[in-house]
């Protein structure tokens, strides 16, 4: 498509907006990471070293920035705002209401919040089947709402805000909320939980987002045929994203999507076990600490289990030496090594570590082929020093998921 000028009512007087294709603006994403590379690599060539280059080191820290200054200008130029997302579900909302005749009430907060137009062009979907799901399992009939206390109107409010690198956008009814019971007895039945188990509510929640997994007591026209929460969930996973759910009953659910705000560069964390790097996106982390000798706790020998402990709290420890076969077998305490603690989906999980090396903007290159199957790894990164770092998933790093 050709670049066409386009005044835009909102445009300053003597600005104008350029209408450009989405795969230009893709094509020169790639070169500015192709050249974030090349630059890395000249920068660091081990020729290099060895030489007094006066005033080199000044002279590449400014190339550096302004490499990274056309980075973000060039992830600027495919963000969007998430209001036409929005706007069509508003629109399905109307339909909703008709069809299943209950007086739905939509509210729609933050709107201009900007993602990227990749994610925006594949969140719509499974966007409407939360919605859906919202409108026919979550809200009360009308009747029911005032027996309840309630208004006769349902409520379903949309939003989006950004939280450092990252977009949430969440979905939340005031219905009757989740029914942990029957969501816990079926998960029972396909042999998700034992049968004495009893599971925290966000192992419960999760459960919904199975594949074929369904409550419904009917098939109506929009949802309840079991299939659409496990569409999120994939669609989640494809956009470095994850899910959570909160659920009151008698009160509503909340289910909140959270997303990287761009897919071409990733801030990170750099980590170092071993001779292997790792690279974790910043906005995981929730902590970085340096545990004593009184804070590992053993709690089953056998099977080689330890636990953390942080202030007043006990968080799993997940040792990337037992996770990935083909790294070093000795396992030191955690008194000498530097733990990181990502919240999950699950809880909290601790990381031992040698060192935390560095922060940077990175270029993610995702795992393809036989490589797709490496275990919790969104795929690998290509670091300012030319070497390659595994970014790592923390959500399938505490669930086991995949093959090691």
């Amino acid at each position: 498509m050709s670049a066409r000028p386009e005044r835009s009512p909102e445009a300053p007087a003597g600005g104008a907006l350029l209408r450009v294709s989405s795969d230009k603006i893709g094509r020169l994403m790639d070169l500015v990471g192709e050249l974030s590379l090349s630059v890395s690599e000249t920068i660091n060539a081990p020729e290099l070293a060895e030489l007094d280059l006066v005033g080199f080191e000044a002279a590449s820290h400014r190339l550096s920035m302004i490499v990274r200054e056309v980075q973000d200008a060039a992830t600027e130029l495919r963000l969007v705002p998430v209001a036409e997302v929005f706007r069509r579900l508003k629109r399905m909302v109307r339909e909703l209401q008709r069809d299943s005749g209950k007086e739905i009430e939509l509210l729609i907060e933050g709107e201009e919040t900007a993602i990227d137009k990749l994610v925006a062009d594949r969140l719509y979907d499974p966007l409407l089947h939360v919605v859906r799901n919202s409108a026919d399992h979550g809200l009360e009939p009308p009747e029911e709402r005032e027996a309840a206390g309630k208004t006769r109107a349902g409520r379903i409010t949309l939003s989006a805000t950004q939280v450092g690198s990252e977009v949430r956008i969440r979905v939340a009814d005031d219905g009757r909320g989740l029914n942990r019971d029957r969501i816990l007895s079926k998960a029972r039945e396909r042999g998700m939980f034992g049968a004495t188990e009893e599971p925290e509510n966000a192992q419960v929640w999760k459960a919904i987002f199975e594949p074929g997994f369904s409550t419904a007591e009917a098939v109506t026209t929009l949802s309840g045929r079991g299939v659409g929460m496990d569409v999120l969930n994939t669609t989640m996973k494809d956009l470095r994203g994850r899910i959570s759910v909160d659920s009151l009953e008698g009160q509503g659910t909340t289910v909140a999507l959270h997303i990287p705000v761009s897919l071409a560069f990733l801030d990170s964390i750099i980590l170092r076990l071993g001779r292997q790097l790792f690279c974790v996106p910043i906005e995981d982390i929730a902590e970085i600490a340096k545990p004593g000798t009184s804070d590992q706790l053993q709690v089953s020998a056998e099977a080689g289990r330890e636990m953390l402990r942080l202030r007043d709290r006990f968080i799993p420890v997940c040792r990337l030496e037992r996770f990935f076969d083909g790294m070093r077998s000795d396992l030191p305490p955690l008194s000498e090594m530097v733990s990181i603690v990502f919240e999950t989906g699950a809880g909290p999980i601790a990381v031992p570590v040698d060192e935390v090396l560095d922060r940077q903007q990175v270029v993610m290159k995702p795992l393809s082929g036989a490589l797709q199957s490496v275990r919790a790894s969104w795929g690998f990164a290509l670091l300012a020093t030319g070497e390659v770092a595994m970014v790592l998933d923390c959500e399938r790093l505490v669930t086991g998921e995949g093959r090691g």
